[in-house]
Protein backbone atom coordinates (compact mmCIF):
# COMPACT_ATOMS: atom_id res chain seq x y z
CA UNK A 1 0.00 0.00 0.00
CA UNK A 2 1.18 3.51 -0.74
CA UNK A 3 1.94 5.68 2.27
CA UNK A 4 -0.62 8.48 2.12
CA UNK A 5 0.92 11.71 3.35
CA UNK A 6 -1.90 14.07 4.10
CA UNK A 7 -1.02 17.72 4.47
CA UNK A 8 -4.10 19.35 3.08
CA UNK A 9 -4.97 22.95 2.34
CA UNK A 10 -8.47 23.59 3.66
CA UNK A 11 -10.13 26.89 4.49
CA UNK A 12 -13.50 25.42 5.49
CA UNK A 13 -13.75 22.86 8.28
CA UNK A 14 -14.55 19.33 7.17
CA UNK A 15 -17.15 17.38 9.04
CA UNK A 16 -15.18 14.19 9.67
CA UNK A 17 -18.18 11.97 10.25
CA UNK A 18 -19.93 13.11 7.07
CA UNK A 19 -16.75 12.54 5.02
CA UNK A 20 -15.73 9.19 6.56
CA UNK A 21 -17.63 6.82 4.29
CA UNK A 22 -16.78 8.75 1.16
CA UNK A 23 -13.08 9.01 2.04
CA UNK A 24 -12.85 5.30 2.78
CA UNK A 25 -14.31 4.60 -0.66
CA UNK A 26 -11.82 6.99 -2.29
CA UNK A 27 -8.90 5.42 -0.46
CA UNK A 28 -10.00 2.00 -1.60
CA UNK A 29 -10.39 3.15 -5.21
CA UNK A 30 -7.06 4.99 -5.27
CA UNK A 31 -5.19 2.41 -3.16
CA UNK A 32 -4.42 5.03 -0.52
CA UNK A 33 -3.69 4.18 3.10
CA UNK A 34 -5.82 6.11 5.63
CA UNK A 35 -4.14 9.01 7.40
CA UNK A 36 -3.97 9.25 11.16
CA UNK A 37 -4.38 13.01 11.24
CA UNK A 38 -5.84 15.70 9.00
CA UNK A 39 -4.81 19.31 9.56
CA UNK A 40 -6.56 22.23 7.95
CA UNK A 41 -4.94 25.57 7.21
CA UNK A 42 -7.76 27.34 9.01
CA UNK A 43 -6.54 25.71 12.25
CA UNK A 44 -3.35 27.78 11.99
CA UNK A 45 -2.80 31.45 12.68
CA UNK A 46 -1.48 33.57 9.80
CA UNK A 47 2.08 33.17 11.14
CA UNK A 48 1.70 29.41 11.62
CA UNK A 49 0.24 28.56 8.22
CA UNK A 50 2.57 26.10 6.48
CA UNK A 51 4.38 26.98 3.29
CA UNK A 52 2.51 25.07 0.60
CA UNK A 53 5.46 24.13 -1.58
CA UNK A 54 7.74 23.33 1.36
CA UNK A 55 5.30 20.93 3.01
CA UNK A 56 4.24 19.22 -0.21
CA UNK A 57 7.64 18.12 -1.45
CA UNK A 58 7.10 14.47 -0.48
CA UNK A 59 3.38 14.33 -1.13
CA UNK A 60 1.83 11.87 -3.56
CA UNK A 61 -1.76 12.91 -2.94
CA UNK A 62 -3.41 16.27 -2.33
CA UNK A 63 -6.79 16.41 -0.61
CA UNK A 64 -8.87 19.33 -1.81
CA UNK A 65 -12.33 20.58 -1.04
CA UNK A 66 -14.12 22.53 -3.74
CA UNK A 67 -13.43 25.73 -1.82
CA UNK A 68 -9.72 24.87 -1.66
CA UNK A 69 -9.68 24.46 -5.43
CA UNK A 70 -11.41 27.81 -5.95
CA UNK A 71 -8.94 29.58 -3.66
CA UNK A 72 -6.01 27.98 -5.49
CA UNK A 73 -7.41 29.17 -8.82
CA UNK A 74 -8.16 32.72 -7.70
CA UNK A 75 -4.64 33.01 -6.36
CA UNK A 76 -2.74 31.37 -9.22
CA UNK A 77 -4.85 31.46 -12.40
CA UNK A 78 -3.20 33.60 -15.09
CA UNK A 79 -6.49 35.03 -16.34
CA UNK A 80 -7.18 36.30 -12.83
CA UNK A 81 -3.66 37.70 -12.49
CA UNK A 82 -4.00 39.57 -15.77
CA UNK A 83 -7.47 40.89 -14.93
CA UNK A 84 -6.34 42.11 -11.49
CA UNK A 85 -3.71 44.37 -13.08
CA UNK A 86 -6.17 46.15 -15.36
CA UNK A 87 -7.91 48.23 -12.64
CA UNK A 88 -4.49 49.45 -11.53
CA UNK A 89 -3.73 50.50 -15.11
CA UNK A 90 -7.09 52.26 -15.41
CA UNK A 91 -6.40 54.06 -12.13
CA UNK A 92 -3.32 55.57 -13.77
CA UNK A 93 -5.50 56.64 -16.71
CA UNK A 94 -7.63 58.63 -14.24
CA UNK A 95 -4.50 60.38 -12.99
CA UNK A 96 -3.48 61.11 -16.58
CA UNK A 97 -6.92 62.61 -17.27
CA UNK A 98 -6.65 64.79 -14.16
CA UNK A 99 -3.14 65.89 -15.07
CA UNK A 100 -4.57 68.21 -17.72
CA UNK A 101 -5.36 70.60 -14.85
CA UNK A 102 -1.82 70.53 -13.51
CA UNK A 103 -0.07 73.92 -13.75
CA UNK A 104 2.97 74.30 -15.97
CA UNK A 105 6.03 76.44 -15.46
CA UNK A 106 8.09 77.68 -18.38
CA UNK A 107 11.36 79.56 -17.92
CA UNK A 108 13.48 80.87 -20.79
CA UNK A 109 16.72 82.83 -20.75
CA UNK A 110 18.22 84.67 -23.69
CA UNK A 111 21.29 86.79 -24.28
CA UNK A 112 21.93 88.95 -27.33
CA UNK A 113 25.04 90.85 -28.42
CA UNK A 114 24.36 92.59 -31.73
CA UNK A 115 26.08 95.20 -33.84
CA UNK A 116 24.04 96.51 -36.77
CA UNK A 117 24.29 99.51 -39.12
CA UNK A 118 22.12 102.41 -38.08
CA UNK A 119 20.34 104.97 -40.22
CA UNK A 120 19.11 107.03 -37.28
CA UNK A 121 20.60 110.43 -36.54
CA UNK A 122 19.29 110.08 -33.01
CA UNK A 123 21.63 107.15 -32.50
CA UNK A 124 24.74 108.16 -34.50
CA UNK A 125 24.52 111.97 -34.27
CA UNK A 126 24.69 114.56 -37.03
CA UNK A 127 28.06 113.78 -38.55
CA UNK A 128 26.48 112.80 -41.83
CA UNK A 129 28.33 109.48 -41.86
CA UNK A 130 26.76 106.01 -41.66
CA UNK A 131 27.83 104.25 -38.50
CA UNK A 132 26.97 101.14 -36.48
CA UNK A 133 24.65 100.62 -33.56
CA UNK A 134 25.44 98.14 -30.79
CA UNK A 135 22.99 96.49 -28.42
CA UNK A 136 23.64 94.02 -25.58
CA UNK A 137 20.52 92.42 -24.12
CA UNK A 138 19.86 89.73 -21.45
CA UNK A 139 16.32 88.47 -20.98
CA UNK A 140 14.66 86.19 -18.41
CA UNK A 141 11.07 85.09 -19.04
CA UNK A 142 9.11 82.96 -16.53
CA UNK A 143 5.51 81.91 -17.16
CA UNK A 144 3.14 79.64 -15.24
CA UNK A 145 -0.09 78.47 -16.77
CA UNK A 146 -3.05 76.48 -15.43
CA UNK A 147 -6.19 75.15 -17.05
CA UNK A 148 -9.29 75.59 -14.89
CA UNK A 149 -12.28 73.24 -14.89
CA UNK A 150 -14.40 75.91 -16.60
CA UNK A 151 -12.03 75.76 -19.55
CA UNK A 152 -10.36 79.04 -18.65
CA UNK A 153 -6.59 79.32 -18.87
CA UNK A 154 -4.92 81.42 -16.20
CA UNK A 155 -1.45 82.75 -17.04
CA UNK A 156 0.99 84.53 -14.75
CA UNK A 157 4.15 85.87 -16.37
CA UNK A 158 7.28 87.71 -15.33
CA UNK A 159 9.83 89.29 -17.71
CA UNK A 160 13.16 90.82 -16.68
CA UNK A 161 15.37 92.40 -19.32
CA UNK A 162 18.67 94.30 -19.13
CA UNK A 163 20.02 96.28 -22.12
CA UNK A 164 23.05 98.31 -23.06
CA UNK A 165 22.85 100.56 -26.13
CA UNK A 166 25.82 102.20 -27.86
CA UNK A 167 25.48 104.92 -28.88
CA UNK A 168 22.53 106.10 -26.82
CA UNK A 169 22.70 109.88 -26.69
CA UNK A 170 19.22 110.44 -25.30
CA UNK A 171 18.87 107.43 -22.92
CA UNK A 172 18.19 108.32 -19.29
CA UNK A 173 19.77 105.03 -18.10
CA UNK A 174 22.38 103.09 -20.01
CA UNK A 175 22.62 100.28 -19.27
CA UNK A 176 19.05 99.98 -18.10
CA UNK A 177 16.67 97.21 -16.96
CA UNK A 178 12.97 96.66 -17.53
CA UNK A 179 10.58 94.26 -15.85
CA UNK A 180 6.93 93.38 -16.15
CA UNK A 181 4.44 91.27 -14.22
CA UNK A 182 1.38 90.11 -16.11
CA UNK A 183 -1.71 88.14 -15.05
CA UNK A 184 -4.09 87.03 -17.78
CA UNK A 185 -7.14 84.82 -18.02
CA UNK A 186 -8.64 83.44 -21.21
CA UNK A 187 -12.15 81.99 -20.87
CA UNK A 188 -13.79 80.08 -23.73
CA UNK A 189 -17.44 81.05 -24.07
CA UNK A 190 -18.56 78.46 -26.64
CA UNK A 191 -16.12 75.81 -27.87
CA UNK A 192 -14.09 74.16 -25.06
CA UNK A 193 -16.24 75.90 -22.42
CA UNK A 194 -17.86 74.36 -19.37
CA UNK A 195 -16.98 72.11 -16.45
CA UNK A 196 -18.58 69.01 -17.97
CA UNK A 197 -16.59 69.26 -21.18
CA UNK A 198 -13.28 69.84 -19.44
CA UNK A 199 -13.84 67.01 -16.93
CA UNK A 200 -15.33 64.59 -19.46
CA UNK A 201 -12.10 62.63 -19.94
CA UNK A 202 -11.97 62.09 -16.17
CA UNK A 203 -15.53 60.76 -16.21
CA UNK A 204 -14.64 58.39 -19.04
CA UNK A 205 -11.49 57.21 -17.26
CA UNK A 206 -13.45 56.53 -14.07
CA UNK A 207 -16.02 54.53 -15.99
CA UNK A 208 -13.21 52.60 -17.65
CA UNK A 209 -11.87 51.68 -14.22
CA UNK A 210 -15.32 50.58 -13.08
CA UNK A 211 -15.55 48.49 -16.23
CA UNK A 212 -12.18 46.87 -15.55
CA UNK A 213 -13.37 45.85 -12.08
CA UNK A 214 -16.51 44.38 -13.65
CA UNK A 215 -14.31 42.53 -16.14
CA UNK A 216 -12.30 41.18 -13.21
CA UNK A 217 -15.56 40.04 -11.64
CA UNK A 218 -16.56 38.43 -14.94
CA UNK A 219 -13.21 36.65 -15.18
CA UNK A 220 -13.52 35.44 -11.58
CA UNK A 221 -16.99 34.08 -12.33
CA UNK A 222 -15.68 32.20 -15.37
CA UNK A 223 -12.72 30.81 -13.44
CA UNK A 224 -14.82 29.68 -10.47
CA UNK A 225 -17.33 28.07 -12.80
CA UNK A 226 -14.50 26.30 -14.63
CA UNK A 227 -13.04 25.11 -11.32
CA UNK A 228 -16.39 23.77 -10.20
CA UNK A 229 -16.91 21.94 -13.48
CA UNK A 230 -13.41 20.48 -13.42
CA UNK A 231 -13.75 19.49 -9.76
CA UNK A 232 -17.06 17.70 -10.25
CA UNK A 233 -15.85 16.08 -13.46
CA UNK A 234 -12.99 14.62 -11.41
CA UNK A 235 -15.50 13.39 -8.82
CA UNK A 236 -17.53 11.88 -11.66
CA UNK A 237 -14.45 10.12 -13.04
CA UNK A 238 -13.63 8.68 -9.60
CA UNK A 239 -17.20 7.46 -9.19
CA UNK A 240 -17.03 5.92 -12.65
CA UNK A 241 -13.88 4.04 -11.60
CA UNK A 242 -15.68 2.83 -8.47
CA UNK A 243 -18.55 1.53 -10.59
CA UNK A 244 -16.13 -0.13 -13.02
CA UNK A 245 -14.22 -1.85 -10.23
CA UNK A 246 -17.42 -3.07 -8.65
CA UNK A 247 -18.49 -4.42 -12.03
CA UNK A 248 -15.09 -6.10 -12.38
CA UNK A 249 -15.58 -7.76 -9.00
CA UNK A 250 -18.94 -9.14 -10.16
CA UNK A 251 -17.34 -10.46 -13.34
CA UNK A 252 -14.51 -12.07 -11.36
CA UNK A 253 -17.02 -13.69 -8.97
CA UNK A 254 -18.86 -15.13 -11.96
CA UNK A 255 -15.58 -16.45 -13.37
CA UNK A 256 -14.75 -18.17 -10.06
CA UNK A 257 -18.17 -19.81 -9.92
CA UNK A 258 -17.87 -20.97 -13.52
CA UNK A 259 -14.43 -22.47 -12.90
CA UNK A 260 -15.78 -24.52 -10.00
CA UNK A 261 -18.80 -25.69 -11.96
CA UNK A 262 -16.69 -26.57 -15.01
CA UNK A 263 -14.30 -28.55 -12.80
CA UNK A 264 -17.15 -30.58 -11.27
CA UNK A 265 -18.76 -31.01 -14.68
CA UNK A 266 -21.99 -29.14 -14.03
CA UNK A 267 -21.22 -26.38 -16.56
CA UNK A 268 -20.05 -26.46 -20.16
CA UNK A 269 -16.47 -25.20 -20.76
CA UNK A 270 -17.79 -22.57 -23.16
CA UNK A 271 -19.32 -20.77 -20.19
CA UNK A 272 -15.83 -20.36 -18.73
CA UNK A 273 -14.67 -18.59 -21.89
CA UNK A 274 -17.68 -16.30 -21.80
CA UNK A 275 -16.91 -15.37 -18.17
CA UNK A 276 -13.25 -14.76 -18.99
CA UNK A 277 -14.31 -12.49 -21.84
CA UNK A 278 -16.50 -10.59 -19.41
CA UNK A 279 -13.59 -10.10 -16.99
CA UNK A 280 -11.33 -8.87 -19.78
CA UNK A 281 -13.98 -6.41 -20.90
CA UNK A 282 -14.36 -5.04 -17.37
CA UNK A 283 -10.58 -4.72 -16.96
CA UNK A 284 -10.56 -2.57 -20.08
CA UNK A 285 -13.26 -0.40 -18.53
CA UNK A 286 -11.18 0.01 -15.35
CA UNK A 287 -8.09 1.00 -17.36
CA UNK A 288 -10.07 3.58 -19.33
CA UNK A 289 -11.63 4.96 -16.13
CA UNK A 290 -8.22 5.25 -14.44
CA UNK A 291 -6.88 7.20 -17.42
CA UNK A 292 -9.96 9.42 -17.39
CA UNK A 293 -9.20 10.34 -13.76
CA UNK A 294 -5.74 11.52 -14.79
CA UNK A 295 -7.23 13.60 -17.60
CA UNK A 296 -9.73 15.20 -15.23
CA UNK A 297 -6.95 15.86 -12.70
CA UNK A 298 -4.91 17.64 -15.36
CA UNK A 299 -7.90 19.79 -16.31
CA UNK A 300 -8.41 20.79 -12.68
CA UNK A 301 -4.70 21.50 -12.22
CA UNK A 302 -4.67 23.60 -15.36
CA UNK A 303 -7.47 25.89 -14.23
CA UNK A 304 -5.78 26.15 -10.80
CA UNK A 305 -2.44 26.81 -12.55
CA UNK A 306 -0.79 23.82 -10.89
CA UNK A 307 0.09 21.94 -14.07
CA UNK A 308 3.47 23.71 -14.36
CA UNK A 309 4.24 23.50 -10.64
CA UNK A 310 7.30 21.28 -10.22
CA UNK A 311 6.02 20.01 -6.87
CA UNK A 312 2.30 19.64 -7.49
CA UNK A 313 2.21 18.64 -11.16
CA UNK A 314 2.63 14.92 -10.35
CA UNK A 315 0.53 14.92 -7.17
CA UNK A 316 -2.80 13.10 -7.43
CA UNK A 317 -5.80 15.14 -6.35
CA UNK A 318 -8.31 13.56 -3.98
CA UNK A 319 -11.57 15.57 -3.96
CA UNK A 320 -13.09 15.66 -0.48
CA UNK A 321 -16.55 16.96 -1.38
CA UNK A 322 -19.34 14.60 -2.36
CA UNK A 323 -21.97 15.28 -4.96
CA UNK A 324 -25.27 15.52 -3.10
CA UNK A 325 -28.84 15.87 -4.25
CA UNK A 326 -31.04 18.50 -2.69
CA UNK A 327 -33.79 19.93 -4.84
CA UNK A 328 -33.38 23.66 -5.43
CA UNK A 329 -36.49 25.53 -6.42
CA UNK A 330 -35.70 27.72 -9.43
CA UNK A 331 -37.98 29.99 -11.42
CA UNK A 332 -37.11 31.21 -14.90
CA UNK A 333 -38.79 34.58 -14.35
CA UNK A 334 -37.09 35.22 -11.01
CA UNK A 335 -33.76 33.92 -12.32
CA UNK A 336 -33.85 36.30 -15.29
CA UNK A 337 -34.51 39.21 -12.93
CA UNK A 338 -31.58 38.21 -10.70
CA UNK A 339 -29.24 37.78 -13.69
CA UNK A 340 -30.04 41.18 -15.18
CA UNK A 341 -29.38 42.74 -11.77
CA UNK A 342 -26.09 40.92 -11.15
CA UNK A 343 -24.35 39.97 -14.41
CA UNK A 344 -21.23 42.14 -14.84
CA UNK A 345 -21.67 42.12 -18.63
CA UNK A 346 -24.93 44.06 -18.28
CA UNK A 347 -23.27 46.70 -16.10
CA UNK A 348 -20.32 46.87 -18.50
CA UNK A 349 -22.68 47.73 -21.33
CA UNK A 350 -24.32 50.38 -19.15
CA UNK A 351 -20.92 52.02 -18.66
CA UNK A 352 -20.24 51.78 -22.40
CA UNK A 353 -23.49 53.65 -23.09
CA UNK A 354 -22.59 56.29 -20.50
CA UNK A 355 -19.15 56.80 -22.04
CA UNK A 356 -20.66 56.98 -25.51
CA UNK A 357 -23.06 59.70 -24.39
CA UNK A 358 -20.21 61.64 -22.79
CA UNK A 359 -18.34 61.51 -26.10
CA UNK A 360 -21.45 62.73 -27.93
CA UNK A 361 -21.54 65.78 -25.65
CA UNK A 362 -17.80 66.28 -26.17
CA UNK A 363 -18.14 66.31 -29.94
CA UNK A 364 -21.27 68.44 -29.85
CA UNK A 365 -19.26 71.08 -28.02
CA UNK A 366 -16.65 71.00 -30.77
CA UNK A 367 -19.31 71.98 -33.34
CA UNK A 368 -19.47 75.46 -31.78
CA UNK A 369 -17.33 78.35 -33.01
CA UNK A 370 -14.44 79.35 -30.83
CA UNK A 371 -15.25 82.51 -28.89
CA UNK A 372 -12.74 83.40 -26.17
CA UNK A 373 -12.84 86.30 -23.75
CA UNK A 374 -9.46 87.54 -22.57
CA UNK A 375 -8.64 89.96 -19.77
CA UNK A 376 -5.48 90.83 -17.94
CA UNK A 377 -3.40 93.31 -16.03
CA UNK A 378 0.29 94.21 -16.34
CA UNK A 379 2.72 96.15 -14.16
CA UNK A 380 5.89 97.53 -15.75
CA UNK A 381 9.10 98.73 -14.20
CA UNK A 382 12.21 100.59 -15.44
CA UNK A 383 15.48 101.36 -13.65
CA UNK A 384 19.24 101.46 -14.05
CA UNK A 385 19.64 97.98 -12.61
CA UNK A 386 17.64 94.79 -12.35
CA UNK A 387 16.81 95.03 -8.66
CA UNK A 388 15.34 98.49 -8.93
CA UNK A 389 13.47 97.51 -12.10
CA UNK A 390 11.80 94.65 -10.22
CA UNK A 391 10.93 96.97 -7.33
CA UNK A 392 9.49 99.43 -9.82
CA UNK A 393 7.20 96.78 -11.28
CA UNK A 394 6.00 95.60 -7.87
CA UNK A 395 5.32 99.17 -6.82
CA UNK A 396 2.45 99.09 -9.35
CA UNK A 397 3.16 102.64 -10.49
CA UNK A 398 2.87 101.74 -14.15
CA UNK A 399 -0.26 99.67 -14.69
CA UNK A 400 -1.86 98.49 -17.90
CA UNK A 401 -5.21 96.73 -18.22
CA UNK A 402 -6.51 94.96 -21.26
CA UNK A 403 -9.39 92.80 -22.40
CA UNK A 404 -10.62 91.47 -25.68
CA UNK A 405 -12.65 88.86 -27.53
CA UNK A 406 -11.43 86.41 -30.15
CA UNK A 407 -13.81 84.71 -32.58
CA UNK A 408 -12.71 81.78 -34.70
CA UNK A 409 -15.15 80.08 -37.09
CA UNK A 410 -13.95 77.06 -39.10
CA UNK A 411 -15.22 77.05 -42.67
CA UNK A 412 -17.06 73.80 -43.35
CA UNK A 413 -16.07 72.31 -39.96
CA UNK A 414 -16.02 68.82 -41.50
CA UNK A 415 -13.80 67.29 -38.82
CA UNK A 416 -16.10 68.32 -35.97
CA UNK A 417 -19.25 67.33 -37.87
CA UNK A 418 -17.84 63.91 -38.76
CA UNK A 419 -16.64 63.30 -35.20
CA UNK A 420 -20.07 64.21 -33.84
CA UNK A 421 -21.83 61.89 -36.29
CA UNK A 422 -19.40 59.11 -35.40
CA UNK A 423 -20.05 59.58 -31.68
CA UNK A 424 -23.82 59.40 -32.27
CA UNK A 425 -23.41 56.15 -34.21
CA UNK A 426 -21.21 54.68 -31.48
CA UNK A 427 -23.86 55.59 -28.91
CA UNK A 428 -26.50 53.78 -30.95
CA UNK A 429 -24.16 50.82 -31.34
CA UNK A 430 -23.67 50.66 -27.56
CA UNK A 431 -27.44 50.60 -27.01
CA UNK A 432 -27.82 47.72 -29.47
CA UNK A 433 -24.93 45.86 -27.83
CA UNK A 434 -26.66 46.22 -24.47
CA UNK A 435 -29.88 44.77 -25.82
CA UNK A 436 -27.91 41.94 -27.42
CA UNK A 437 -26.13 41.14 -24.14
CA UNK A 438 -29.41 41.22 -22.22
CA UNK A 439 -30.94 38.87 -24.76
CA UNK A 440 -27.99 36.49 -24.44
CA UNK A 441 -28.29 36.59 -20.64
CA UNK A 442 -31.97 35.68 -20.84
CA UNK A 443 -31.23 32.74 -23.16
CA UNK A 444 -28.39 31.53 -20.92
CA UNK A 445 -30.60 31.71 -17.83
CA UNK A 446 -33.43 29.80 -19.51
CA UNK A 447 -31.00 27.13 -20.63
CA UNK A 448 -29.38 26.86 -17.18
CA UNK A 449 -32.73 26.62 -15.37
CA UNK A 450 -33.95 23.96 -17.78
CA UNK A 451 -30.72 22.00 -17.27
CA UNK A 452 -31.18 22.05 -13.48
CA UNK A 453 -34.75 20.79 -13.80
CA UNK A 454 -33.70 18.19 -16.37
CA UNK A 455 -31.01 16.85 -14.06
CA UNK A 456 -33.53 16.58 -11.23
CA UNK A 457 -35.67 14.35 -13.44
CA UNK A 458 -32.56 12.46 -14.56
CA UNK A 459 -31.66 11.68 -10.96
CA UNK A 460 -35.12 10.29 -10.27
CA UNK A 461 -35.23 8.25 -13.47
CA UNK A 462 -31.66 6.95 -13.21
CA UNK A 463 -32.17 5.92 -9.58
CA UNK A 464 -35.23 3.93 -10.55
CA UNK A 465 -33.35 2.37 -13.48
CA UNK A 466 -30.49 1.44 -11.14
CA UNK A 467 -32.87 -0.28 -8.72
CA UNK A 468 -34.53 -2.19 -11.57
CA UNK A 469 -31.16 -3.25 -13.02
CA UNK A 470 -30.03 -4.47 -9.61
CA UNK A 471 -33.26 -6.44 -9.17
CA UNK A 472 -32.85 -7.91 -12.63
CA UNK A 473 -29.26 -9.00 -11.86
CA UNK A 474 -30.38 -10.61 -8.61
CA UNK A 475 -33.10 -12.48 -10.47
CA UNK A 476 -30.64 -13.50 -13.17
CA UNK A 477 -28.22 -14.80 -10.51
CA UNK A 478 -30.94 -16.97 -8.99
CA UNK A 479 -31.76 -18.39 -12.42
CA UNK A 480 -28.06 -18.96 -13.13
CA UNK A 481 -27.56 -20.79 -9.84
CA UNK A 482 -30.27 -23.31 -10.76
CA UNK A 483 -29.02 -23.67 -14.33
CA UNK A 484 -31.80 -21.67 -16.00
CA UNK A 485 -29.53 -18.86 -17.27
CA UNK A 486 -26.21 -18.53 -19.08
CA UNK A 487 -23.00 -16.67 -18.41
CA UNK A 488 -23.78 -14.40 -21.34
CA UNK A 489 -27.08 -13.34 -19.76
CA UNK A 490 -25.31 -12.79 -16.45
CA UNK A 491 -22.67 -10.60 -18.11
CA UNK A 492 -25.38 -8.61 -19.86
CA UNK A 493 -27.22 -8.07 -16.59
CA UNK A 494 -23.98 -7.03 -14.87
CA UNK A 495 -23.16 -4.62 -17.69
CA UNK A 496 -26.65 -3.13 -17.55
CA UNK A 497 -26.32 -2.59 -13.81
CA UNK A 498 -22.91 -0.94 -14.28
CA UNK A 499 -24.40 1.40 -16.87
CA UNK A 500 -27.34 2.20 -14.59
CA UNK A 501 -25.06 2.84 -11.61
CA UNK A 502 -22.87 5.11 -13.72
CA UNK A 503 -25.87 7.05 -15.00
CA UNK A 504 -27.27 7.47 -11.50
CA UNK A 505 -23.95 8.77 -10.21
CA UNK A 506 -23.40 11.00 -13.25
CA UNK A 507 -26.88 12.48 -12.88
CA UNK A 508 -26.12 13.64 -9.33
CA UNK A 509 -22.73 15.08 -10.32
CA UNK A 510 -24.23 16.75 -13.39
CA UNK A 511 -26.85 18.26 -11.10
CA UNK A 512 -24.08 19.86 -9.04
CA UNK A 513 -22.43 21.15 -12.22
CA UNK A 514 -25.73 22.59 -13.46
CA UNK A 515 -26.26 24.39 -10.13
CA UNK A 516 -22.82 25.96 -10.47
CA UNK A 517 -23.57 26.91 -14.06
CA UNK A 518 -26.85 28.49 -12.93
CA UNK A 519 -25.06 30.53 -10.25
CA UNK A 520 -22.58 31.65 -12.91
CA UNK A 521 -25.22 32.83 -15.39
CA UNK A 522 -27.09 34.53 -12.55
CA UNK A 523 -23.89 36.38 -11.63
CA UNK A 524 -24.18 35.24 -7.99
CA UNK A 525 -21.46 32.59 -7.94
CA UNK A 526 -19.02 34.92 -6.18
CA UNK A 527 -21.44 35.59 -3.34
CA UNK A 528 -22.20 31.87 -3.10
CA UNK A 529 -18.49 31.30 -2.47
CA UNK A 530 -18.01 34.37 -0.24
CA UNK A 531 -15.68 36.01 -2.78
CA UNK A 532 -15.52 39.83 -2.69
CA UNK A 533 -14.17 41.91 -5.57
CA UNK A 534 -12.62 45.16 -4.36
CA UNK A 535 -11.15 48.08 -6.30
CA UNK A 536 -7.67 46.69 -5.78
CA UNK A 537 -8.59 43.13 -6.72
CA UNK A 538 -9.96 39.97 -5.05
Amino acid sequence: MILFILNILMYAKINAEAKNVYMEALREILNVAPADKIEAIEDYTEEEKPDVEFNMKDMKFLNLTLKDSIIFALKNNYDIRIAKIDPLIKDKDITVAKSGFDPTLKVTGETEDSEVPSNSQLQIGFGGQLSDFRRDRNTLNATTEKLLETGATFTLGFILEQQFLDPSPFAFFNPFATSSIEAKITQPLLKNAGIFYNRSNIYIARNDKKRSILELRETAIDVINSVQKAYWELVKAIEELRVRRKSLERAEDLLKKNKIQVEVGTLAPIELLVAEEGVASQIEGVVVAENDIKDREDELKQVMNLSNNAILSDVSIVPLDRASFQVRDVSIKESIKIALENRPEVFEQGLDIENARIKVKQQKNQLLPKLDFEAGIRYDGLAANKGNAIDSAFSQDFQSEFFGVTLEVPIGNREARSSYSKAKLEEKQSVFNTRKIEQEVVVEVRKAVRQVKTNVERIKASKKAEDLSRSRLEAEEKKFNVGRSTSLEMIRAQADLAVSEGRATNAIVDYQISLGELDAVLGTILEKNNIIIEDTGI
